[in-house]
């Protein structure tokens, strides 16, 4: 049959897209990274009796072929935690082989962090370079932030909530005198903007939230 990608809010619950609900409501099953944020989600939008099945870091490549499976006989919808499946999350794998077997795969788009936190920065952003999530591993996000020095246009850096106050100080060794801002809890009303020199921002103590970091 069919997957559709669909972005969900951030934070926010008011910016869920008119079509993302219809194609919620529609959906014959719902793939999801965690159920729990997902079934709040649904309970949210009052849709209800749904077939919710999960697709995470944890899954198998066994696991993402049966997915692929079920894809083809019903129409299937592709839930991140928050914001837009396939970026940063293991969605990817299921579109590749979805488009590989020929299914026809649509997006509903939506909600990004990424692009909220470079609307709110007032910089002129007409390229930069996006990092992502750094390695957990610590000689491995060593190695990845030394590698960064290297880049000459502004980094747009994400990482896990409880390592908020980590990355600040570890990006701050090299990047310190750089300027940058730092998104926390984009959409919610305990949102927050931090301006300044990086250096700055990181010898403060942030309580942990999902955030984006752009050093300009």
């Amino acid at each position: 049959m069919s997957l559709i990608v669909v972005s969900t809010p951030i934070g926010n619950q008011g910016d869920i897209t008119l079509r993302a609900i219809e194609s919620l409501q529609n959906a014959d099953v719902i793939i999801c990274e965690e159920l729990r944020p997902a079934e709040t989600l649904l309970k949210k939008l009052k849709i209800h009796d749904k077939k919710i099945l999960q697709l995470n870091e944890h899954s198998k490549m066994s696991d993402v072929k049966e997915l692929v499976g079920i894809c083809k006989n019903q129409n299937c919808v592709l839930v991140s935690d928050c914001g837009t499946p396939g970026f940063c999350d293991p969605g990817a794998e299921l579109v590749n082989l979805c488009v590989k077997e020929n299914i026809k795969v649509d997006v509903n788009p939506g909600a990004s962090s990424l692009m909220a936190l470079i609307s709110l920065s007032g910089l002129n952003l007409k390229e930069f370079y996006f990092v992502g999530f750094l390695p957990a591993e610590n000689s491995e996000r060593s190695k990845k932030i030394t590698e960064l020095l290297k880049i000459k246009v502004p980094l747009v850096v994400m990482d896990t909530p409880y390592r908020l106050n980590k990355t600040l100080l570890e990006l701050a060794e090299h990047f310190g005198n750089s300027k940058a801002i730092l998104g926390l809890n984009l959409t919610m009303p305990e949102e927050e903007l931090h301006r300044g020199k990086l250096i700055d921002l990181s010898k403060k103590t942030y309580p942990k939230a999902p955030f984006v970091l752009i050093i300009s």
